[in-house]
């Protein structure tokens, strides 16, 4: 059953993705800047608790979106580090070079462009005259992704990325780092429902948008997110 407001952990462990839970779903990227109170809310409750952002971008992205140096899980799980300094990349060679190859091979077109995130990338087809012609023929063009590699569908946008990492692969890494604590995920996208599945027992685990998918709570959007991350500090 989902629960118009989800419940505040005393001890918790919060794991936040960032487009469409923090900041609002835009065309452009590069322009999806923050809900005006998050990067305050933000560094109150990293004072208080553990929080790592978990997002499909590159953390290097969101130093400049966000401007909060939070601790952060990067391109769905294959980055880790902190936004605005040092991070790692978790991606072995093979997965790097068939990325390189496929990403010289895009089928372009107008209102189709490429968001290079530094090791993965999305094709972006939200402001394309035919999105569904665009869609078959990206569909075509990643059915020959090589084995290293997977693809991930999202709102209006296919991405690449190396085979074997998601964010639920991630989240538990991190959970193991901070026992005792129960875990908090926020998430609107098909790549967080490796996260909600991944957390089990008491986690509080929260779907934004219209449907719970694998979540056990529902949030409508990023006001109401803002409004229950308000309630821990």
């Amino acid at each position: 059953m989902s629960l118009r407001y989800p419940p505040v952990p005393v001890s918790p462990l919060l794991f936040l993705d960032y487009d469409g839970t923090l900041a609002p779903i835009v065309d452009d990227p590069m322009q999806a800047f923050p809900h005006p109170e998050v990067p305050d809310l933000l560094r109150e409750l990293d004072k208080k608790y553990p929080l790592w952002i978990v997002t499909g971008r590159n953390l290097n992205d969101l130093s400049v979106l966000l401007g909060v140096p939070l601790q952060g899980i990067g391109l769905h799980g294959a980055q880790e580090g902190r936004i605005g300094g040092p991070t790692e990349y978790l991606v072995n060679e093979d997965a790097i070079r068939g990325l390189n190859e496929m990403k010289a091979t895009v089928p372009l077109q107008p209102g189709v462009w490429v968001e290079d995130k530094g090791i993965t990338f999305a094709v972006h087809y939200r402001t394309a005259a035919d999105p569904d012609a665009v869609r078959n023929a990206l569909e075509t063009w990643a059915s020959g992704i090589p084995d290293e590699l997977e693809a991930i569908r999202g709102k209006m946008v296919i991405e690449l990325k190396p085979g074997g990492i998601d964010k639920g692969k991630a989240v538990r890494r991190i959970v193991d780092r901070y026992p005792g604590r129960t875990p908090v995920y926020i998430g609107d996208d098909a790549t967080d429902e490796d996260a909600f599945r991944a957390l089990d027992g008491d986690a509080v685990t929260i779907k934004v948008g219209k449907t719970l998918g694998a979540a056990r709570y529902l949030l409508s959007g990023v006001d109401e997110v803002v409004e229950y991350l308000k309630r821990f500090v």
